[in-house]
């Protein structure tokens, strides 16, 4: 028998620990501290992603799971939509609309030369769009007006096929990037039935006819032939991949469904892997492209949910909030500080009754809070900044201009604010403490600490209170307050510039992270919101949503973006739940090769 070094030119190494560089996939090597034999090998699984901004379904998808584009698309209640949202692999972002709000329509192409061509208005539509990464612009209208069509390609080479004109139509026309030409018709006619692929090798299945189909046609640029038959039948079935390697994700049969169905070519099998959410009429970006990538988002009751699909050697969990350990006593409009193992929640509104202003003091350690020394006195509504060992007070209301230092056992008075504006954003270190905005009126004031004074800084260009706020002395992050808004503005050690605007306007909320790289959560709009959102240092996107929605809560800010806590706040009375957020991690698929 041949040596695995003759067949694979590499020996079986012997290691003391699983190496961690992707090249070690198909490898395999000794682990000398478990006794075992060990490779790297590549697998599919569904991870949970940043849901959309603006929850809709039967839209125009396309793109790749990295650069993707959703836009257009049905609203409830029967509703037509012509917001568009951009994905950067981390969450949506908000571009710009479309000309024509429409449902039931379908897309193609890329982030950068992307098309949205059909749909309904009030009636099926033969308007086309194309998308450049920035604007919508119109281009030439399809030769047969329908909706619930299907469509695979790129701008200058792609296919819209079937669809409902009505009736439920085999027309099939290719696009050049100007203009629309009938071809050779498919051999059935039906709606509400899925493509992918390109121009020459493209991929219709599913669909109503009527009656749900399992029916599969096969497209070289000339003709369709019959390609083998789904597992289900099922329409408004959302598609994927390639001609030889294709992807059937969700679906309707009686009910909307969770499957997956793979076609190599010939033969759709079922996949042992299943959608999280169950849905039909989903949006699909890995087209035209990627059988190894994909992503699903929105769909079948309106929803905004979306999910990674990836076959490779790492194991992809997704970025979530989860619960952490409960603090002894509810309240909001408190004052935190430091990061998400470490963390101080200082004074606040513990209602019932209300007002009902504390000085008390609680400390986390990652899994639970134990009682730290109380405050001087009892105070509300100030922000926090620094760690659990060297944290910072200050802007509370009837003591505005206060300040008192924590070292991690004491509270001691530091130096006198200037400004007697209360609910301002803070963020920085104690000996380099930034504060800006508050009340009462709303001010642009900004005022930069030392450790021991502090002096006035660059103003405000927006007059707010109740901001989020990230990032360093010197590279500060202002967004979202009161008076709700969504301006950001960023400050670089003496003057605030605007940055990207958030995509929900609020106030009350918390922000965590870096001028480049911070966390936006929960606030009022003037509802509570459990909605997250990133920054990049240019624009916001989506992230995981909260569990519980709130406002007027405190955050370790200090913490990283990826790594942020939150603690208090108003859900319908003071919270004492607190909740902690991880991004997305990636790890080798490791696994242990036995006998059996």
């Amino acid at each position: 028998m041949s040596e695995y070094r003759t067949l694979f030119g590499k020996a079986v190494k012997a290691l003391a620990s699983d190496p961690t560089d992707a090249g070690a996939e198909g490898q395999i090597w000794y682990n000398t501290t478990t006794g075992s034999f060990r490779t790297v090998l590549s697998s599919g699984a569904f991870s949970s992603a940043a849901p959309l901004a603006t929850a809709r379904n039967s839209a125009a998808s396309f793109g790749t799971q990295t650069a993707g584009v959703i836009g257009l698309g049905g609203t409830p209640p029967g509703g037509n939509s012509a917001a568009t949202e951009e994905y950067n692999g981390s969450g949506w972002s908000t571009g710009n609309n479309a000309n024509t709000a429409r449902r039931y329509l379908s897309g193609f192409g890329i982030e950068t030369a992307g098309v949205a061509c059909g749909g309904y208005v009030t009636t099926q539509s033969n308007a086309t769009e194309e998308y450049d990464g920035t604007s919508w612009t119109a281009g030439g209208n399809l030769n047969t007006a329908r909706h619930f069509l299907a469509s695979a390609g790129i701008l200058t080479a792609g296919v819209a096929f079937g669809g409902n004109a009505p009736p439920f139509t085999t027309a099939t026309e290719e696009y050049n990037g100007t203009a629309w030409t009938n071809v050779n018709s498919m051999s059935t006619a039906r709606g509400y039935l899925a493509g992918t692929g390109i121009q020459t090798a493209a991929l219709g299945f599913g669909g109503y006819a009527p009656g749900n189909s399992s029916a599969t046609e096969e497209y070289d640029g000339t003709n369709w032939t019959a390609g083998g038959n789904l597992n289900a039948a099922k329409r408004n079935v959302s598609g994927g991949g390639t001609l030889s390697s294709g992807q059937a994700f969700g679906g309707f049969t009686t009910a909307s469904i969770t499957s997956f169905e793979e076609y190599n070519g010939s033969t759709w099998s079922n996949s042992p892997l299943t959608l999280a959410t169950a849905r039909n009429s989903a949006g699909s970006l890995g087209q035209p492209g990627s059988e190894t990538a994909n992503l699903i988002t929105g769909g079948s009751g309106t929803t905004s949910l979306t999910e990674e699909y990836n076959f490779s050697a790492s194991v992809i969990t997704g970025a979530a909030w989860s619960s952490g350990g409960n603090m002894s006593q509810g309240r909001l409009q408190l004052m935190g500080f430091g990061i998400q193992t470490s963390s101080v929640a200082a004074g606040g509104n513990a209602s019932p009754p209300d007002p009902n202003v504390v000085n008390s003091v609680e400390e986390y350690n990652g899994v639970s809070w134990t009682s730290g020394t109380a405050l001087p006195s009892a105070r509300q509504t100030g922000n926090g900044f620094g760690i659990q060992t060297a944290g910072a007070l200050v802007g509370a209301i009837t003591i505005a201009t206060t300040t008192e230092e924590y070292d991690g056992s004491t509270w001691t008075a530091g130096g006198t604010a200037n400004d007697n504006f209360y609910k301002p954003g803070a963020t920085g270190t104690q000996t380099a403490g930034l504060k800006f905005g508050g009340s009462t009126p709303v001010t642009t004031q900004t005022e930069e600490y030392n450790g021991s004074i502090w002096t006035e800084g660059g103003l405000l260009n927006t007059a707010r209170d109740q901001m989020g706020s990230a990032g360093t002395q010197t590279a500060g992050l202002a967004f979202g307050g009161n008076p709700y808004t969504a301006a950001t503005e960023e400050y670089n050690g003496s003057a605030w510039t605007s940055g990207g605007s958030l995509i929900t306007s609020r106030a009350g909320l918390i922000g965590s992270g870096l001028q480049t790289a911070a966390l936006a959560a929960a606030g009022g709009l003037p509802g509570n919101t459990a909605a997250t959102e990133g920054y990049d240092g240019t624009s916001w996107s989506t992230r995981p949503s909260m569990g519980t929605a709130r406002r007027l809560l405190a955050s370790g800010n200090t913490s990283p973006s990826d790594a942020s806590i939150v603690f208090g706040g108003l859900t319908t009375v003071s919270s004492n739940a607190t909740e902690e957020f991880t991004g997305e991690t990636t790890a080798l698929n490791y696994k242990t090769i036995t006998t059996s």
